[in-house]
């Protein structure tokens, strides 16, 4: 499979009291999270052995970081999900590195980590990625969904499995001190 597609990038700011008072309940997410059959799967997954609130509680903002992937040209559902694949880990890694240019600041991942194939907890033992391991925003209580239809406009998408969603979003960012 092969095409073109753009990937535009947004960015955000938001102060740290503003994302926990309007997009931030941990018991909901928490819940939608148990319904997942990943549910526990990965060390960026629920649940945690630490208050996401007092987590983000460290940190004076989150610098959001969203990346829009074209899928117009997309021939297949197959087609756009690879281009989401290939993008997520170049998304990934320039959230590691924004990180790495502001001390103190933690990234976030977009959706869950997938550095292993099968995670280190689910056989009791510590995260062996340390280095690479970020929490997604769902899974210490934010809402995306909310965050990007309120500070840039637009909506997340998803596909049905059979159609080609307009593009697919890349969300998460940067927690700073």
């Amino acid at each position: 499979m092969s095409g073109n597609y753009n990937v535009t990038r947004y960015e955000a700011d938001i102060p740290m009291d503003e994302l926990i008072r309007d997009y931030f309940d941990y018991e909901k997410t928490h819940k939608l999270c148990q319904a997942c059959s990943g549910y526990a799967g990965t060390w960026g997954c629920p649940p945690f052995d630490f208050d996401p609130k007092d987590y983000l509680m460290q940190f004076s903002k989150f610098h959001m970081v969203v990346d829009k992937i074209d899928n117009s040209n997309a021939t297949s559902v197959d087609e756009a999900q690879e281009w989401l694949f290939k993008e997520k880990t170049r998304y990934d890694k320039d959230m590691l590195d924004m990180e790495a240019a502001n001390p103190g600041s933690q990234a976030m991942a977009a959706q869950e980590c997938q550095y292993c194939k099968t995670c280190a907890r689910l056989s009791g033992h510590p995260c062996i990625h340390p280095d690479l391991m970020r929490y997604s925003l769902e899974s210490i209580g934010s809402f995306p969904v909310n965050l990007v239809h309120d500070k840039l406009g637009f909506d997340i998408l998803w596909s049905d499995g059979t159609s080609i969603p307009e593009y697919y979003l890349l969300v998460a960012g940067v927690l700073m001190k």
